[in-house]
């Protein structure tokens, strides 16, 4: 099972929303930190209510996949930053630039419980995502 299926199945399981709330705090407990150096205007996420950054690389690998950090100062926020990050995990860029996050938001119940601000902070999150992995995808990607 995926992070992202075991992170559903969990969410799945938690039955009040405040129980939900605070298992994504817990998630954000997992979000690793980026080096200050990272931490600079082109990384940042603009749209977001507190600081988010993030950078995206290709695995060194020939594989294709594609490799996102990110660091977020909130724990609720950092929670949201690292379900994003499971959503991309083990994408190329054109499956990144494909991906629909509406269908895990909703299944999660996140579509309903967040703030409109937290909403547009993890819609600009996406783009930010997308746009990174933009150069790195095949030609035929390029119309999303």
């Amino acid at each position: 099972m995926s992070d992202l299926e075991s992170i559903i199945e969990t969410f799945d399981f938690l039955s009040v929303w405040d129980e939900r709330y605070h298992f994504l705090e817990e998630l954000g407990g997992e979000l690793g930190y980026l080096p200050p150096g990272q931490k600079i205007d082109d990384n940042i996420v603009h749209g977001c209510a507190s600081n988010v950054w993030v950078i995206g690389y290709p695995e060194e690998s020939a594989s294709g996949l594609f490799i996102y950090e990110a660091e977020a100062e909130q724990p609720i926020i950092r929670g949201l930053v690292y379900l994003m990050l499971k959503i991309f995990e083990g994408k190329t860029p054109d499956e990144i630039l494909e991906t629909n996050i509406d269908e895990t938001l909703k299944r999660l119940g996140l579509d309903e419980h967040l703030s409109t601000q937290r909403h547009i902070g993890m819609y600009a999150l996406v783009q930010k995502m997308k746009t990174i992995a933009l150069p790195y995808a095949s030609k035929d990607s390029f119309d999303t």
